[in-house]
């Protein structure tokens, strides 16, 4: 994720499908000036790039963005996010009041840490990509974790359950990724689960022995790829 000054702005184009530029908030008039006066439609926020905000109140000034994308920051009110109505690409850190996803219904990336009062991401129709992060529910099981059938690509890092059993069967996924889940040890029936899948990655899962991966690969046809803790399968 190249970001580098350009026209004085900080700026990147590999955040999401659009260019972004980064909010400061010392030059926050100055950066909403430049964001409306050139049609931009992507904004993102750091520290480490000058965001030491804690609202995103001023995203009511640029309501045309489709992409957001704000980390190591710690906000108090997030309502500036529901006058995105064409909000595509979403990616906030938990430091954060709950979100209601289902105001978003155009969303098709979502790279999120779920909060126990988020609104559910299942109503969203237009989702085809979902990355999560720190998913360690009390009962250390996917049960809960309801996915919208428009889906196609889910990853999972840092997780608590010991088996993918739980996790909700989906027809249409395609891409399945695992990652840095400690306690992870049986993958439970993937071919029943994700008839579609062509793409499986279980990687620094300590637990996930080679022999389990080539067990769950028999009964995946479709698979182009397969890489199971440092062994490439298919």
């Amino acid at each position: 994720m190249p970001i580098a000054l350009e026209d004085g702005f900080y700026q990147t184009h590999d955040l999401a499908e659009v260019g972004c530029l980064g909010i400061e908030t010392g030059r926050l008039n100055e950066c909403i000036a430049r964001i409306r006066d050139h049609r931009i439609t992507g904004v993102f926020g750091s520290p480490s790039f000058g965001f030491t905000g804690s609202d995103l109140d001023f995203l009511a000034e640029m309501p045309w963005v489709e992409a957001v994308w704000f980390w190591d920051v710690n906000l108090k009110n997030i309502d500036g996010l529901y006058a995105l109505q064409d909000l595509r690409h979403f990616g906030v850190h938990p430091k954060r009041p709950a979100i209601d996803f289902s105001r978003f219904p155009k969303l098709r990336k979502a790279v999120i840490e779920l909060k126990e009062k988020d609104r559910v991401l299942s109503c969203l129709n237009e989702l085809e990509l979902l990355h999560i992060w720190h998913y360690r529910p009390k009962d250390h099981s996917f049960a809960s974790l309801a996915l919208p059938k428009s889906l196609t690509e889910l990853q999972i890092n840092w997780a608590n359950p010991a088996s993918l059993e739980s996790l909700p069967a989906h027809t249409g996924l395609r891409r399945l990724e695992i990652h840095r889940c400690r306690n992870l040890e049986d993958l439970g029936d993937l071919g029943r689960k994700f008839p579609s899948l062509d793409h499986l990655v279980i990687d620094a899962c300590v637990r996930v022995q080679p022999s389990e991966g080539e067990r769950v690969i028999r009964d995946l046809p479709m698979l182009a790829h397969a890489y199971v803790q440092n062994v490439k399968l298919v």
